[in-house]
């Protein structure tokens, strides 16, 4: 018998999980499957990382523990709203060899319908991924070519080029130069490379 998680969430405090669960415990008692555990989060944003859904976190901790075989949500957009994150969820899930089912889109991936559109989720997962790497680097380059100057600013001054200089010239190592300086080792040593 498979041992399935329901989780489902609402996005306020005015909503209530109940319809999502009546309809996926009927769909599981039709199949016959074993509810494990029913985890609910409510009131908050399918936005939110896993960190922000105590029960979304709870599950996916127990995912790891094989606690449950399936995870069945009453649609996609209560596991997640971006896509990024769904996917995310849903690779963990499927490393895990755990299934999932979404009724409102009638996806389970114990057939192979679902797992043929399941990979076809992670291809654009993975493509919006890409594109947004094209997009920061034409950005980084444009600002380079522009003159803009990418990086932490430096606090490097001619005075602390100075003093490191001095300090090494009088014997001082250099950790206890950058304790002095409030500076760290890769500054002192760059210092030094230029001197």
């Amino acid at each position: 018998m498979k041992r399935v998680a329901i989780y489902a969430r609402v996005s306020t405090d005015k909503q209530q999980t109940s319809n999502q669960i009546l309809v996926l415990k009927e769909i599981a008692e039709r199949s016959g499957y074993n509810i494990i555990q029913i985890y609910e989060d409510k009131g908050i944003s399918g936005s939110k990382g896993r960190e922000d859904r105590p029960a979304l976190n709870q599950m996916m901790k127990d995912a790891t523990h094989r606690k449950f075989d399936m995870v069945m949500c009453w649609s996609i957009d209560r596991l997640g709203r971006s896509i990024s994150h769904l996917i995310e969820i849903m690779n963990e899930l499927n490393g895990l060899k755990i299934d999932m089912f979404f009724s409102q889109q009638s996806i389970d991936t114990t057939q192979s319908s679902g797992r043929m559109l399941f990979s076809i989720m992670g291809a654009i997962g993975e493509f919006e991924k890409s594109l947004i790497k094209e997009r920061v680097l034409a950005g980084l380059d444009r600002a380079r070519k522009n003159g803009t100057k990418l990086g932490r600013p430096s606090n490097m001054t001619d005075g602390i080029k100075s003093a490191i200089l001095i300090l090494k010239d009088k014997g001082l190592g250099g950790r206890e130069t950058c304790r002095k300086l409030g500076i760290g080792c890769a500054t002192y040593y760059k210092v030094i490379g230029e001197g």
